[in-house]
């Protein structure tokens, strides 16, 4: 038979409310019979129904995590950051990956609807896409907090990171070392990051008359497969830039293998320079000059943000933009005696 706090109660000659009290943690209850309580129900086997309580508060204690890719270690990171803030606090975080598709998406934010969750902290795929969807979750008094990537057809509190400011950092850099030619490893350009990090190479390059072509200009799908074949097809092309920017982490993984297989040395044959910067970033041979974000603090910033909105819905809370740092390594050669 299923032990019950009532089996519990009769057990100890107690009233089941008693019961009830110690193992929830409330006042009421001598800290010795909260002990024996306590180790009475460990040896029975007791499990509160935690449906049953949600009913009874109105809160399940759960926490939609929304992301696009797990194997990208910074949303690892990341979710890793909002479960150290949640979890001590009797959150449960229920992860969702959309693997960059808007149908999965709306699937993932349905069923979090269906189980009342108490917030959907998301990084969504696109930048339009899905808003009536999110709009509808907000409507049923869900709150929405957006991170790394955000809506921008919704005012919605969001933390992301300083895209265009980063990405200038980078290609004022390589202008001072010389390049005049530029290629692109793009992400996923729908979404927030991808269109944010796309806009600021292309309008920068503009400004400092560095060309980009159109053929040097590569869809690397926001995945590591995706920026390999799209490192070997611009490497078809007869005439090359003498400088490429990955626009994520991921990605760079899938521009080294290609390069390598190409036989094609950094910084000889090509420079290159990272959006974000990852172990791999380090042990490379020679290490890769980047922009680093810290997706620990982007996480922590979002989940305090979460819970914000849970006690205090009525608060209006503002966007959090996040700079990065930019990480000089050997990645880029200097050509600044030839211009």
């Amino acid at each position: 038979m299923k032990p019950s706090l009532k089996m519990i109660a009769q057990a100890l000659g107690v009233h089941p409310s008693t019961v009830s009290r110690a193992l929830s943690g409330k006042p009421g209850v001598s800290e010795e019979l909260r002990s024996r309580i306590i180790k009475l129900a460990q040896e029975m086997g007791y499990f509160p129904d935690s449906r049953a309580r949600s009913l009874r508060q109105g809160q399940t204690k759960i926490i939609g995590i929304v992301i696009p890719d797990m194997g990208n270690p910074f949303f690892s990171y990341a979710f890793s950051a909002m479960e150290r803030v949640l979890f001590p606090l009797g959150y449960s975080l229920f992860l969702c990956v959309t693997e960059e598709n808007n149908e999965k998406e709306r699937v993932l934010l349905e069923k979090l609807i269906s189980y009342k969750v108490d917030g959907i902290l998301a990084a969504p795929v696109d930048r339009v896409k899905n808003t009536k969807l999110y709009r509808e979750v907000q409507k049923r008094g869900i709150p929405v907090v957006f991170f790394d990537r955000r809506l921008v057809t919704l005012d919605t509190p969001y933390v992301v990171i300083d895209n265009r400011g980063a990405v200038t950092t980078l290609i004022d850099y390589l202008w001072k070392k010389g390049h005049r030619t530029l290629g692109v490893v793009t992400l996923h350009k729908e979404s927030y990051t991808g269109m944010e990090r796309f806009e600021a190479a292309m309008k920068r390059a503009k400004e400092l008359g560095m060309e980009i072509k159109d053929e040097w200009v590569k869809d690397g799908m926001s995945t590591e497969m995706g920026a390999y074949r799209a490192t070997l097809d611009l490497f078809k092309n007869d005439e090359l830039p003498s400088a490429l920017f990955v626009c994520n982490n991921v990605m760079a993984l899938g521009v080294l293998k290609a390069l390598k297989e190409l036989k094609v040395k950094i910084p000889k044959d090509i420079s290159l320079v990272t959006f974000d910067d990852s172990f791999w970033n380090q042990i490379f041979e020679p290490p890769i000059t980047c922009v680093a974000q810290d997706p620990e603090q982007l996480g922590m910033i979002a989940a305090t943000m979460m819970l914000d909105r849970i006690r205090y819905p009525e608060k209006k809370l503002s966007g959090v933009i996040l700079k990065t740092h930019f990480i000089e390594r050997e990645s880029v050669r200097d050509l600044s005696g030839k211009c």
